[in-house]
């Protein structure tokens, strides 16, 4: 279609006028598309950043608590007792309104103070705040959730010093998420008027807190929702570039959270936005674009048509009127008034078929005097050998004596002969006419079994090993007499193709509804020339052979729905593949 002559005046005035207006609308669409992705990547990434400061300020503010409380002259004081320490903590939470509770564990983990009055007595030794806080550090904790509260926490811990400098228990507060997202909420409003934004804190797990959870904290691995793995995720925080989701609609600005404290897993601000609503000034440009191309289009179209209508028509009728002659109608000359040069084109394309059928007649005709004559001479050279020694001995028995052992003698040759003529003429018949077909179902693996060992006993050659590598049944649909004068043909072939010592090969692969059966030999090859040839009638390259086995097996394979392939080597060896039928359905 995209060669014809009325396609192509369409496709290059469609070129011609749209190009302009293409080029315009690209450079148009794409500074316009640069400037839509500048503004969300500075909108997202001051955002985020906005987020990040003040997320950086919110939980320094609970470490300094942590601090200040860890420092409490009572909590240091290991004179004070359980209840005087509890009322301490409770004063701190009553005055600070961020925490939940705070607990106070002593060198051993176990918990002797609560405000909520729920762990006392607990060890909490195995817990990492714990753990990083006896090393002496201040550390925030991921999201978590414990039975003490109903919703997902927050901890941090820090180290109690006495008087002389040595630790001698962990204070840890539990603080609220929701000062947390109040603050991060307002922050986001902030980012841009344009487009609602989504935000979350992330760590490098892949753990979310969201709050559109209703617990406040995501469990499962968010990374692979948003198309991140651990290794991306960094990359991405340390770039000012955005992100955008391997499903592509969403982009993500990604920045990590810094803090005075130790934590268990790097933190990260994510505030991401939908590419559609990003993206719909230009969409909404690109639509304006596409209904202008729209216009211009269906307008050059209609135009064209009406033109080339007028200077194709012609063409399209002679293209037509040939491919009616190629399917075997009479070449009609057009006689519609057309441009000059189209008629001079009918008449010469009408000559041309006169030519044409002339010499196709000449061709068939020299083809069938070939054929004939190469059919009459490999007859002739087949008959012919035989009825020249018949002759010679006839002869010879009119000018000597009517000695009985010589008649005897000269009979068996002569008898001979004529089995050979026989022979070659029943061969000749048999490439030549169809066969009624047994078709039946048979196992090809028995079947192997049976011809190798019949034609082992009954042509025994001590340089020529036979190796049957089908050793499963394989049910396949033939006539197995005709499969077998095929297998036989193949084996003497290659049996005389092995000069010195060598072996043969039977190998089987199955496809659908059919099997490949491959002989394999290492005998002497055939040369390509030689190859080009093989399946011709009365082409051999044996002394004593009429060139009729070949052709045979390629017509017995024919009737029986299958194929004769065969490839060689020279010197190196042969392969012949037979392409069998295991589906009766195939048979028709």
């Amino acid at each position: 279609m995209l060669k014809s002559l009325q396609t192509r005046i369409l496709l290059y005035s469609l070129l011609i006028a749209s190009v302009p207006v293409l080029i315009l609308g690209i450079i148009s669409y794409g500074s316009q598309r640069s400037l839509l992705e500048k503004e969300a990547k500075n909108a997202l990434n001051a955002g985020s950043l906005n987020i990040v400061n003040e997320t950086y300020s919110y939980l320094n503010e609970r470490i300094s608590d942590v601090k200040l409380m860890s420092a409490n002259s009572v909590i240091i004081n290991p004179g004070s007792s359980k209840e005087e320490k509890s009322v301490e903590l409770k004063k701190f939470i009553d005055a600070k309104g961020s925490y939940y509770g705070v607990l106070h564990l002593n060198m051993e983990g176990k918990v002797i103070a609560d405000t909520s009055n729920k762990m006392i007595g607990d060890n909490l030794a195995k817990r990492i705040w714990f753990k990083e806080a006896m090393e002496g550090h201040e550390f925030l904790s991921d999201v978590y959730k414990t039975r003490a509260y109903s919703e997902p926490i927050i901890s941090l811990s820090a180290p109690v010093y006495d008087n002389t400098g040595k630790i001698i228990g962990v204070v840890s507060p539990a603080f609220r998420l929701e000062g947390l997202w109040e603050m991060m909420e307002k922050k986001a409003n902030d980012i841009s008027d344009k487009y609602p934004v989504n935000f979350f804190i992330l760590n490098q797990e892949g753990i979310m807190i969201s709050k559109k959870d209703p617990h406040g904290v995501m469990q499962d691995s968010a990374l692979e929702e948003i198309g991140l793995t651990k290794e991306k995720l960094m990359e991405a925080s340390l770039s000012d570039e955005l992100y955008s989701a391997e499903n592509g609609e969403k982009i993500y600005s990604i920045q990590p959270i810094q803090t005075i404290a130790e934590t268990e897993n790097t933190w990260f601000v994510v505030v991401g936005a939908d590419k559609n609503q990003v993206f719909q000034p230009l969409n909404d440009l690109l639509s304006r674009y596409l209904t202008i191309y729209s216009i211009v289009f269906v307008s050059i179209i209609l135009a064209v048509y009406l033109l080339t209508k007028t200077l194709v028509r012609p063409v399209q009728d002679l293209v037509e009127a040939t491919e009616d002659f190629i399917e075997g109608k009479e070449f009609v000359f057009s006689n519609k008034r057309s441009f000059e040069e189209m008629e001079k084109l009918n008449l010469a394309f009408l000559r041309m078929m006169e030519t044409i059928e002339d010499r196709e007649k000449e061709i068939v005709r020299t083809e069938k005097l070939k054929y004939v004559g190469q059919l009459a001479a490999g007859v002739a050279h087949e008959i012919r050998n035989p009825l020249t020694t018949i002759k010679g001995f006839f002869q010879l028995l009119k000018s000597q004596d009517h000695d009985k052992t010589l008649i005897e003698k000269y009979s068996d040759v002569m008898l001979h002969e004529v089995d050979r003529v026989n022979v070659f003429v029943t061969q000749l018949l048999d490439l030549a006419k169809p066969h009624q077909l047994e078709w039946e179902k048979m196992d090809l693996k028995d079947f192997l079994d049976e011809m190798i060992d019949t034609y082992t006993s009954s042509n025994p050659s001590s340089h020529v090993r036979i190796m049957n590598g089908v050793t499963q049944s394989v049910i396949v649909f033939s006539d197995r007499n005709r499969l077998r004068q095929v297998l036989l043909n193949v084996l003497n072939n290659s049996c005389e193709a092995i000069e010195a010592r060598g072996q043969i090969e039977l190998d089987l692969t199955a496809v659908s509804q059919y099997v490949k059966l491959m002989i394999r030999d290492d005998g002497k090859g055939i040369s390509p020339e030689n190859l080009k040839n093989i399946g011709m009638p009365f082409y051999t390259t044996k002394q004593d052979g009429n060139g009729l086995g070949v052709a045979t097996c390629i017509q017995i394979m024919e009737e029986l729905k299958g194929k004769f392939q065969i490839e060689s080597v020279h010197d190196e060896g042969t392969k012949v593949t037979l392409i069998i039928p295991t589906a009766n359905r195939l048979i028709k």
